[in-house]
């Protein structure tokens, strides 16, 4: 979640009643990229680093909620 996103306010808020109501969250507040800024991945390498972090939350969501347990590796980090 970027500081200059429009949405910021709504998505505290729903982070603050996630918590109130125990269940587990993650929520990243960046401050130097703007709305949409997950979407420049290929174009700078601290973005894609958050890209990869939220693949792995995901991925990490599947696994606890899969069976098998078998979802495709992604990558720590970019060098």
């Amino acid at each position: 979640m970027s500081f200059r996103d429009p949405f910021i306010d709504d998505n505290v808020a729903f982070a603050r009643r996630l918590r109130q109501l125990n269940v587990p969250h993650h929520l990243t507040v960046v401050d130097e990229w703007p709305h949409g800024f997950l979407d420049f991945g290929c174009a700078a390498i601290d973005v894609a680093q958050y890209n990869i972090e939220i693949i792995n939350m995901l991925r990490k969501i599947l696994e606890q909620s899969s069976h098998k347990g078998s979802v495709a590796s992604v990558p720590d980090h970019i060098d």
